[in-house]
Formats: C-alpha cells, structure tokens, sequence
C-alpha cells in the first residue's frame, strides 16, 4: 500500500474533515481579504496588457505626422487591439472583426503567469506546515484553486468593464465574446504555474495538490500527455521553417507590396510589427495546409492541388501565398509530416509501456495521445482563424473542426503503425530469449 492510500484509508478518503480543507465555516474575514488580493491582481493584469498594448500605439500616434484621430480614439483602438488580442470581435460602423495575433495573446498570457506565481506561491497557507491530503478538496487547497478562481475572476471582470469602454469610441468590443479568451489566458497562466511547481516541487505546502492530481489521473493519460507534447513541439518547429522558407522565397513580392502601399516610416514599421505578431497564425495555417485542409484567405484557398483565384488584403505576408492556378502534383507528399508526427507518438506509446503489455494497451495510449493533439490543434485553430464580416474577408485562416479531425486521423494512422511493429517485434523478442 502507497503512502498516498494509506493517508487516505486514515482519513476516509477525503470524507472526513481535515487539515488545510476550504469550507465555509473558514471563510473568515482574513480569507475574503485574500480573495479580494486575488481579483485585484486579475484586474491590475487587465490594466497592465492595456498599457502594454497602448504605449507603442501612442508613441507611432505622436509620431505619424499623418494621423488624424484624437488621443482619446487612439486609447479606443488600443482597447479594441488588446481585445483582439483575446479573440474577441470589435465592431465598426461598415465591418465586424475577429483575428487574434497570437504573439500579442502572448503578452498579456506573460503577464498573468507572473501575476499568478504570487497569488498561488505567497499565500499564507504556503508558510504554514504541509496539510494532509485525503482528497480532492485538501489539493483544491493546496493548490491555492479558490486564489485562482478569484484571480480568473477579476480578470474577466475587469476586462469586461475595460472593454466596455470602448463601446464610446468608434469601434466599440462585443463584450460577450471576450469572456472565453477573458478566461482562458489567465487560466492557462494559473495551469502553467502549476505544472511548472510540480515539475520543480520546491513548495511542500503546494507540490501535494499536484501529486494528488497526478496519482488520480489515469496512467493511459500520463502516458499519452508527454508524447502528444513531444508532437505539438516538433509540429511547431516544422510550421516555423515552412513559414520562414515561404517568406525568403516570396521576399522580392513582398517587397513590391510594402512598396505599394507607401506607409511611411512609422507606417511600415507598425505594418511590420503586427505581421509579426501574426507569425504563429502563419503557422497554424501551415499546419492546415499540411495536412490537407488547406488555408483560406478570404475567397483565395490553398491547397494541395491548386490556390483559387480571388482578391486578397494589401498586406505585405499574404505576397507568400502562390500565385493562382495548379500547384505541383507531388505536394500531397507533405500529408507525411504528421504521419511522421505520428510515427513518433506510436514509438513513444510502445515505450512507455512494458512488453508484456497487450497491443490493446500501447494502441489506446497511442490513440489518445492523437486526440490530444487532435484537441490542441482545435483550439488553436480556432484562436488563429478570424475574419471580416460582411464581405470577402469572412474567414481568414483554417476550418478549425477539419484540421482538427484531420491531424488526428494523419498522426492516429502513423502512432498506430508503430505502435502495432513495435509490440510485434516485442512479442518476437520475448520468445527468442
């Protein structure tokens, strides 16, 4: 018997009160005071990202000679480009537009990861001795999940009512949709601080919390998890130089289009500024493209086969695109990536598990490890692709849903394929001996 069942045959697994368990009767005024911390910080981080997001917008608007807007219109439209930032849609008098550069996500995603280590790491209960836990409501505890909910909370709160503000300007936010993103960054903060803590356990007042998740998490998921992560990464390094090699071989088309539209010098430089904050959307749509959904840019889609005809927005990284018309025959080869991606997934899957494990056994960690990347590959297709409504530009990016099902089914073929070899020649090995 483990020590982790032991503590919880003491305790009644969890059912009987214990050390360093929330409940009503301790919600006392000292804890509501630290509830409150934990929303503010959500809310400082709000103002923080729209700070962030708006000084280099003021500075290019003091120093544009050509600008016409007011300064009060240019605090608007850094609002509105902090809440796209969050993937929520802003509205104008002829147009609704949607489109996250997910580099900027980024920022205010940095912001509340720091913001979130002192919520969860400088609470009072981290100074005090190591609470037993006997259930899932003691982790909850350690922790600190009431702390993070309270600083997800005020995140949100807060940036609905900055949002709001921008309602008085010209572009105003469609608040309604800046509540997923408005929880989604700072819960993927507060999951990072948490995985970080426990890769590193230099807390015992918190590390329990996590090795309590981790005991009661299915060893089918602990396997699978660091194997779909191994995918993600390796996926994304190929997306980046697919991106890059585009780029150096389009850069004289590029180059025509910053000559066309004559932006000036702080014009460009804001121009070139947010194409690369739209780098890893580039690379999403890559990743699209690779496995044979394709990206679409308005009326314009491309494909395996062929890039349709279509009118395009006069930004320079759309000059990366292929002209219209029939692409090489062989580019269908590239579905081998994530086949490959796969391949590797299945190779981990077989060696996690030991070799007198059933097929059925090392087939379902590699399974489940392509619907984890199935998963990852919808959400971030979803966070990548925006639009233009009404009009031409109504999507721009990827049908999220497809290459979602067609990721899986292109790394789930090659896991499997490995997966099933490997148990094979397993099998053939353990009865040479």
């Amino acid at each position: 018997m483990t020590v982790l069942q032991r503590t919880e045959s003491a305790t009644g697994g969890g059912d009987r009160p214990q050390p360093g368990r929330s409940s009503l009767s301790g919600l006392t005024l000292g804890r509501l005071a630290e509830l409150s911390v934990a929303a503010l910080a959500g809310a400082v981080c709000v103002l923080l990202g729209v700070v962030a997001v708006a000084l280099p917008i003021v500075v290019s608007w003091i120093a544009d000679e050509r600008s016409t807007v007011t300064f009060w219109q240019t605090m608007g439209a850094s609002v509105d480009v902090w809440a796209l930032a969050h993937r929520a849609e802003v509205r104008t008098l002829d147009a609704d537009l949607v489109f996250a550069p997910l580099l900027l996500t980024a920022l205010p995603l940095l912001i509340c990861w720091w913001a979130a280590r002192q919520v969860v790491l400088n609470r009072e209960e981290m100074l005090s001795r190591v609470p037993v836990i006997g259930g899932w409501r003691a982790a909850w505890h350690a922790l600190g999940g009431s702390d993070a909910s309270a600083f997800v909370l005020g995140y949100l709160g807060a940036g609905l009512a900055v949002a709001h503000t921008a309602s008085f300007g010209l572009a105003p936010v469609f608040l309604p949709s800046l509540v997923a993103g408005g929880v989604l960054v700072p819960l993927v903060a507060v999951v990072l601080v948490w995985w970080a803590e426990h890769r590193r356990e230099e807390h015992p007042a918190l590390a329990g919390g996590p090795r309590w998740v981790e005991a009661h998490t299915p060893v089918l998921v602990r396997r699978a998890v660091p194997a779909a992560v191994q995918v993600l990464v390796g996926l994304t390094a190929v997306t980046f130089l697919l991106v890059l090699v585009l780029l150096l071989l389009r850069w004289e088309r590029v180059l025509t289009l910053y000559g066309a539209l004559d932006a000036g010098v702080v014009g460009t430089s804001v121009l070139t500024l947010a194409q690369l904050l739209a780098v890893p959307n580039l690379m999403v749509w890559a990743l699209g493209w690779l496995t044979g959904a394709g990206a679409t840019v308005g009326t314009v889609h491309v494909g395996w086969s062929e890039s349709s005809a279509g009118d395009l927005p006069l930004l320079p990284m759309f000059g990366a695109l292929p002209e219209p018309g029939a692409l090489p025959p062989y580019l269908w080869a590239v579905m081998a990536v994530p086949v490959l991606a796969g391949c590797w997934l299945g190779h981990r899957a077989a060696a996690t598990a030991s070799r007198l494990s059933s097929w059925w056994t090392k087939t379902q960690t590699a399974l489940l490890g392509a619907l984890l990347v199935g998963v990852a590959a919808l959400l971030l297709g979803w966070l990548a692709t925006g639009g233009l409504t009404p009009g031409l530009l109504g999507t721009v990016g990827v049908d999220p849903l497809l290459l979602a099902g067609l990721l899986t089914l292109e790394v789930g073929a090659g896991a499997v394929t490995v997966a099933t070899v490997a148990h094979i020649v397993g099998k053939r090995r353990v009865r040479r001996r």
